[in-house]
C-alpha cells in the first residue's frame, strides 16, 4: 500500500475517514509485519520507515497498547508542558494513511519539542526510542488487559478503519489469543517492561500528576497543578475530545475506569484472563489493579 505525499495531515485523513458510517462500508484489509496485524493507517511503509526514524532530545513520547489511557495521559503531558495549541493533538510517527502525508514525514519538519504517541511493540520502535542515547523522555501506559480488552471491543465498532467485531464472545477469544491488530497484549507490555529500569522511561499505572511532571522536569505552581488536574478530568477531556476536528478522536473515550471488564465478562471468561495473566507475567514483577 503506497502512501504519497499530498498536502492534507494524517489527522485530517482520520477526519475525513470518519466523516463515514462505521461499519456501512468496509474498511481496507490489515497489513500483517513480522507476524503482527496493523490497520490500514499503520502500512509497511510506515513501520519500515520506523527503522531510521530519529528520536530527539528533548522528545516525550507516550508509548502504550491501544486502549490503555493514551490520549488522557498525551493530555496531562500537553498540559504540564504548558499546553501550546501546535502540540494539542499529539503525531503517531508509525501512521501512514492511504494517499495522505505520513506522519513520519510531518514530524521531521515539525519544530521541538515534539509529542508523540506510539502503539507499536518494542521490537518494532524507533531504535531512538527502544534504545535511548538522548535525552528524550518516554511515558508507558499501563492498564489491566481486561479493562483494555472491552474498551478494544467498543472502540473497534466505532473507528472507520476498524473491523467490527463479529462478536463480543469472538474479540475476547481473539484478543487471549493475540489474534488482533497490534498484536498479543502480553507481549506489547512485557516487551516494553524490559525498559523498567532505564532512567528515559516511566511507567504509568495511576501517576500522580506531581509524579508526571518531574518526571518531565517541570516544577507546577499550585494554580498550574489545578489547571491540568480540573482539565484533564475524564469529563472535561470527553467533552474535548468530542468537539474535536478530529473524527477519529471523538470515539477514544467511553467509561474510563477500573473494572468495567466485570460487566461483560462471564466467570469462565474471567477465569481464561486470569490463568493466562498469570502464566504470562509470571516472574516479571509487573501486576495491575483490576477493580
Amino acid at each position: 500500500m503506497t502512501c504519497h505525499s499530498e498536502s492534507v495531515t494524517p489527522n485530517k485523513a482520520f477526519s475525513m475517514a470518519s466523516s463515514q458510517q462505521h461499519p456501512l462500508s468496509e474498511p481496507p484489509p490489515y497489513t500483517e509485519y513480522q507476524g503482527i496485524l496493523f490497520p490500514c493507517v499503520i502500512p509497511q511503509e510506515g513501520l519500515e520507515a520506523m527503522k531510521t526514524f530519529e528520536i530527539r532530545d528533548d522528545d516525550v513520547v507516550t508509548v502504550s497498547y491501544p486502549k490503555s489511557g493514551t490520549n488522557w495521559m498525551c493530555e496531562i503531558v500537553h498540559k504540564i508542558l504548558g499546553g501550546k495549541k501546535e502540540n494539542s493533538t499529539p503525531k503517531v510517527p508509525e501512521f501512514c494513511p492511504p494517499g495522505m502525508l505520513s506522519s513520519y514525514i510531518e514530524l521531521r519538519e515539525s519544530p521541538s519539542p515534539r509529542l508523540m504517541i506510539s502503539h507499536l511493540p518494542f521490537q518494532l520502535a524507533p531504535p531512538g526510542l527502544a534504545a535511548p542515547s538522548n535525552k528524550m523522555k518516554a511515558i508507558v501506559v499501563l492498564r489491566n488487559p481486561k479493562d483494555v480488552c472491552v474498551s478494544f471491543y467498543y472502540y473497534m465498532q466505532k473507528t472507520p478503519f476498524l473491523k467490527t467485531p463479529e462478536s463480543r464472545k469472538q474479540h475476547t477469544k481473539d484478543f487471549l489469543d493475540g489474534k488482533i491488530i497490534f498484536g498479543d497484549y502480553f507481549d506489547h507490555v512485557l516487551g516494553w517492561w524490559q525498559m523498567k529500569d532505564d532512567p528515559h522511561f516511566l511507567f504509568d499505572f495511576r501517576s500522580s500528576v506531581k509524579t508526571i511532571a518531574a518526571f518531565l522536569n517541570k516544577e507546577l505552581t499550585d494554580d498550574h497543578l489545578t489547571h491540568v488536574l480540573t482539565t484533564c478530568s475524564l469529563e472535561s477531556m470527553s467533552k474535548t475530545l468530542a468537539e474535536s476536528d478530529y473524527g477519529w478522536r471523538k470515539n477514544i473515550v467511553r467509561k474510563g475506569v477500573v473494572g468495567d471488564w466485570k460487566n461483560h465478562f462471564s466467570a469462565e471468561e474471567s477465569a481464561k484472563f486470569d490463568q493466562k495473566y498469570r502464566e504470562r507475567m509470571a516472574g516479571s514483577g509487573l501486576e495491575f489493579e483490576f477493580e
